[in-house]
């Protein structure tokens, strides 16, 4: 062999373990979570998120996120772990792991994970809006746009809290980031938990732009929004009081 061949098979040999690597990378995670394993998970995917070689992989961040939320909603666990604050840190390490996969690769492949985490989250943001406790709500709304940026009734959602609260100058930066996401997005496949995210995002906006004298604005605003929500009462019922 001579010593061209041998340099060739050496870099294929290199990059077939360097494959290997990834395909089995914390897979000791996976195990842990499906197992249900929820504590020894969140110490080993800890551990990941502080060693030099990993810190800067999503998937521990997305298993810590992952593992306290089913600590959240399970009984067992709330003598050591308050319900509450086990919720905001599945919140807090699925806005950690979107700052590590910024292109929203695993986002895609845990839609389901996502999906259920959100429309939790928004269950608690209601709670808060309905007894007009804005700063407590637009923490949830802040979280769902920080590991989904291209929901654009979060960013909605948390623009309106922001006006609440007379934080004019975040408000306008939401509300712009809101626009961009509507006219980037195809809504029409947006999925149900969105479609109502996005549907009290738009209803609110548009009352508000109503009530500065912006009604063209208001139509415009709902007009984006139709392909999503054409054929809701509500929104039906909103496009018709400002025609």
């Amino acid at each position: 062999m001579n010593f061209f061949s041998s340099v060739v098979l050496a870099i294929l040999a290199l990059g077939f373990a360097q494959v290997s690597f990834a395909q089995e990378d914390f897979e000791d995670l996976r195990i842990l979570y499906m197992d249900g394993d929820y504590e020894k998970l969140i110490k080993k995917a800890e551990r990941y998120t502080d060693k030099e070689d990993t810190r800067k992989s999503a998937d521990p961040y997305l298993y810590l996120s992952k593992a306290y939320y089913e600590i959240s909603k399970l009984e067992e666990y709330h003598e050591d772990y308050r319900p509450d604050k086990a919720f905001r840190d599945a919140l807090k390490w699925a806005k950690k792991y979107r700052r590590k996969d910024a292109e929203g690769a695993l986002y895609a492949q845990n839609d389901l994970y996502f999906r259920e985490l959100k429309e939790s989250a928004l269950r608690e943001a209601a709670g808060q809006m309905a007894e007009e406790k804005y700063s407590r709500a637009r923490r949830y709304y802040d979280a769902i746009s920080d590991f989904d940026p291209e929901d654009p009734g979060a960013w909605l959602m948390l623009a309106y809290c922001q006006m609440k609260e007379r934080n004019v100058r975040e408000s306008e930066l939401s509300y712009t980031e809101a626009g961009k996401v509507m006219h980037a997005s195809d809504l029409s496949k947006l999925n149900s938990v969105e479609r109502r995210l996005l549907l009290e995002g738009v209803l609110n906006y548009s009352d508000y732009l109503v009530s500065e004298g912006k009604k063209d604005s208001a139509r415009a605003t709902l007009n984006l929004a139709a392909v999503a929500l054409e054929g809701d009462n509500e929104f039906d019922m909103a496009v018709r009081e400002l025609n």
